[in-house]
């Protein structure tokens, strides 16, 4: 019976050491989330994406120059050249990003080659987005004031249904006009839309490829 007995402890004993063990490794298991969770943090460059070679078409309405086109076509350090056409003029602009913010430095009209811009000397401070993406964020950029006002936005364009976007409205200090920017995670500028009164012009994306680099 005693002998009994000490087999059913030692069994008890060995279990309550497995459920024990099962626990710590399922603590264990938990931490190592936590640096995944981190990775997967939303930074300002996760709706736009800027690696040479993505390019965006878009289709307007509104206005004849509504319509064009985005080409990246070549970056250095965290400066990026992108090329946009209107069907009036192609300018080359330089955006600079960082975890804070989207920065257009610079743009010039009538640049019909391609050339290289990057280096540069700054004549604007166009900032198109700012951390931390929630509903909110304020900031201002060349005199107008700009906003976060949603992160969960739903947008239908030629190009499909975009989820999860976010929207920032823009108000021009010197009409009081405003425009709305959609910005989609991994896709970019989705939808842009400006508002004066009852006159209105919008761009919305037809067509985009983004490149694996």
């Amino acid at each position: 019976m005693k002998f009994k007995r000490i087999i059913s402890y030692t069994f008890i004993l060995v279990l309550t050491i497995m459920l024990l063990a099962s626990c710590a490794q399922e603590v264990e298991e938990q931490g190592t989330e936590e640096p995944q969770e981190q990775e997967d943090k939303v930074t300002v460059e996760t709706y736009y994406p800027l690696a040479v070679g993505n390019q965006w078409e878009y289709e307007g309405v509104g206005n004849e120059y509504a319509t064009y086109t985005q080409k990246v076509v070549y970056s250095k350090d965290n400066k990026y050249q992108i090329m946009i056409d209107n069907g009036g003029t192609i300018s080359a602009n330089i955006y600079v990003i960082n975890d804070e913010s989207l920065i257009r430095t610079y743009s010039e009209a009538e640049v019909y080659d391609e050339k290289n811009v990057l280096d540069e000397e700054e004549n604007m401070e166009d900032i198109i987005i700012k951390a931390p993406i929630e509903i909110g964020t304020k900031w201002e950029s060349e005199g107008n004031q700009c906003e976060i006002t949603d992160i969960d936005a739903t947008v239908t364009v030629p190009a499909g249904t975009f989820e999860n976007c976010i929207i920032i409205k823009k108000i021009y200090k010197e009409s009081g006009a405003s425009s709305n920017f959609y910005y989609c995670k991994g896709v970019g500028l989705v939808k842009s839309e400006y508002i004066d009164d009852d006159f209105e012009v919008s761009s919305s994306l037809r067509n985009y490829k983004l490149s694996d680099k």
